[in-house]
């Protein structure tokens, strides 16, 4: 009779543990909908929506629900602060992601540390200032590569394969200011250079600006801008008399789901691109090229991307501490500065550590060119490279 009390007692615990593990987990999310990201913002949240819709079927999140609380700070610094501490004190969030713009991203950061709230950035904000060391918090992670990252890991090429001189077209904010300074750090050789106000709708004047007797133009757009910015120059003719190279953000499918065909031979450098051909044409890559297209057939939107692969280092983190809503903010920040994950169909671009002494995702990076209307991935810098960029 002990005997079986015993038992029935053990089977009790074992039927409700699963039980007392499960848990709805709420994420906040500040995210452009309208404004000059709004492209970006919407590709962003459809590639949560991806990470999220895959985590039904993980065994390790059995129980585990998850509910999305967004906001539409439509670029805007002000406002997604507002809706930050709206999201942290009413809403009651368990962990926070977004802040696209760099603005935003930098000021959501610091609000991370004041409210003690996990923050992950979902995409965009490539800003270096991220990483500064009197930025730097226990509480916020940025999983992509930065301006420093980027550029370091593509100027020896520029120099060595498509040119020397170099001058710089830029968007004059911190992502930028940011892109310039790292740009010019890197070895790049910068002839001149010309900011242009964010949210400028005639760029003839700062195009006309470009010295003709460089190399090539260095584009360090986003959004909007970028689109305006390359068909400006393009209509000028810079894609006829000198080199174009830039940033991926310059030729996004979100603003330009089919390359324009005065791009041929633009050179570019990014985290992921769209097309599934040379270093990316891997299983991985293809599971989840097929999973997110579906029918469609359209390109993957850089954003999308980004954010689907830092919802799933959450997802990964989560399942891997345990974390089961605010009050396991600590074990989720443990997980996360030690996150080391191989490539997969959950991260396609390759695989994902997390450097813990500033918070910095490493994966691999590529670089791209413009070759026939497509995208041809032409080398990869890997993580190893990478991590030593700082």
């Amino acid at each position: 009779m002990a005997l079986f009390a015993a038992t029935a007692s053990l089977l009790a615990g074992i039927a409700f543990a699963p039980a007392a593990r499960a848990a709805e987990i709420t994420i906040g999310f500040v995210n452009p909908q309208t404004g000059p990201f709004a492209a970006l913002g919407k590709a962003a949240r459809r590639g949560m929506d991806l990470a999220l819709e895959g985590a039904k079927t993980n065994p390790a999140l059995k129980g585990v629900t998850f509910k999305v609380v967004e906001r539409d700070s439509a670029a805007k610094v002000a406002d997604a602060i507002r809706y930050a501490r709206e999201l942290d004190t009413r809403e009651g969030v368990d962990v926070l992601m977004g802040g696209l713009s760099s603005a935003e991203c930098l000021s959501m950061q610091q609000f991370a540390r004041e409210a003690k709230l996990a923050y992950l950035v979902a995409s965009g904000c490539w800003v270096d200032e991220f990483n500064a060391p009197d930025r730097i918090n226990k509480y916020a992670f940025r999983i992509h590569a930065s301006n420093k990252q980027r550029n370091v890991a593509f100027v020896s090429w520029l120099s060595q394969n498509v040119g020397k001189r170099w001058y710089v077209m830029y968007s004059d904010t911190a992502y930028g200011q940011s892109g310039l300074a790292a740009f010019k750090e890197a070895g790049g050789n910068v002839v001149g250079s010309v900011g242009v106000p964010f949210g400028a709708t005639d760029m003839a004047a700062y195009v006309s600006r470009v010295d003709r007797s460089a190399d090539g133009v260095y584009f360090v757009f986003a959004g909007r801008d970028a689109t305006l910015a390359l068909q400006e120059a393009l209509s000028q003719g810079l894609g006829k008399k000198m080199k174009l190279a830039g940033m991926q953000s310059l030729v996004i499918p979100e603003v330009f789901a089919k390359l324009p065909e005065a791009t041929e031979g633009l050179a570019y450098i990014g985290g992921y691109l769209r097309e599934a051909n040379g270093p990316l044409d891997t299983p991985e890559n293809r599971a989840f090229q097929k999973a997110y297209r579906g029918a469609s057939g359209d390109p993957i939107p850089l954003n999308g991307y980004e954010s689907y692969v830092s919802t799933n280092a959450l997802l990964k983190a989560i399942e891997k501490s345990g974390f089961r809503g605010r009050d396991d903010t600590d074990k989720l920040i443990s997980a996360l500065e030690t996150l080391d994950v191989p490539a997969s169909v959950q991260f396609p671009g390759g695989p994902l550590k997390v450097r813990k002494e500033d918070r910095q995702g490493i994966s691999p990076l590529y670089i791209g060119t413009v070759r026939g209307g497509t995208e041809q991935v032409i080398q990869q810098i890997p993580a190893s490279d990478v991590v030593r960029i700082k």
